[in-house]
């Protein structure tokens, strides 16, 4: 079980098996795909709606998995600005969510119940969820709709940047840049990484493996696609793995009367 930094609740992880392998695969990119993995896979304690969870949160939530199941290490890939010739930086998943941590905010204070206010008691606001993201994505200024969704009053513009910047620091998304330098040219450079994506499209690659399996599962042993996508994924890969031989010291028959 895992705390979210943000909403302050808990998460976990439940049996994933074949069915959510594929559901994953042939997901959507984007945050909307996210939810809709998380939704098949992970249980909160309270019980919280995916739509009200932070989207800092849901960020957090991919990473964890993806670091559960390939590791610390990242690569984003770009282009020097300066020379235009391929670059990429690797980086610490751990040491990322680190940096980019919530942190109290000097300009705003908390009123309970999710919503807080600028000190100077200018405006009063919660932080985005998911839905509110979602939604205002649809319309035709989704920065104004997001600040309209989660003010309580109309704002000037000042105000408005105000609360932004408190958003930034209380309910971070983990979409920011990582600096490296040009082996080409020598020069500096920045990407701007959206972690949670890289991430997902990393994890909908590994569960693209789904079809390989139940293919070779089925081919040796005879089973039906139901009873193979039933299993858990982790049973399911041992047996895949066990049949074109990268389990050398563990024999068919012995992972069949387990």
């Amino acid at each position: 079980m895992l705390a979210l930094p943000i909403s302050g609740v808990r998460a976990t992880w439940r049996t994933v098996t074949g069915r959510d392998d594929i559901a994953l695969a042939d997901g959507a990119p984007g945050l909307a795909g996210a939810v809709d993995h998380l939704g098949r896979v992970v249980t909160f304690d309270p019980v919280i709606a995916l739509p009200d969870v932070p989207v800092g949160d849901v960020d957090l939530l991919v990473v964890w998995e993806r670091s559960g199941t390939r590791g610390d290490t990242m690569v984003a890939e770009g282009r020097c600005g300066s020379c235009f010739e391929p670059v990429d930086v690797r980086f610490s998943l751990d040491a990322y969510v680190e940096h980019h941590r919530p942190r109290s905010s000097r300009r705003a204070e908390s009123l309970g119940d999710g919503w807080f206010a600028l000190r100077d008691g200018a405006a009063a606001f919660r932080l985005p969820a998911v839905g509110d993201v979602l939604s205002a994505a649809a319309s035709s200024d989704p920065r104004a709709e997001l600040l309209k969704r989660c003010l309580r009053e109309p704002a000037s513009a000042a105000i408005a940047r105000a609360v932004e910047s408190a958003m930034a620091r209380l309910g971070p998304t983990l979409r920011a840049a990582v600096s490296g330098t040009c082996p080409e040219c020598g020069a500096a450079f920045d990407l701007e990484v959206d972690v949670r994506e890289l991430c997902m499209e990393e994890l909908r690659r590994d569960a693209n493996a789904v079809y390989d399996d139940v293919n070779l599962i089925a081919t040796a042993y005879g089973w039906s696609q139901d009873e193979i996508l039933d299993m858990p994924s982790d049973r399911r890969r041992r047996y895949a793995d066990t049949i074109v031989g990268r389990l050398p010291g563990v024999r068919s028959r012995e992972l069949t009367d387990a």
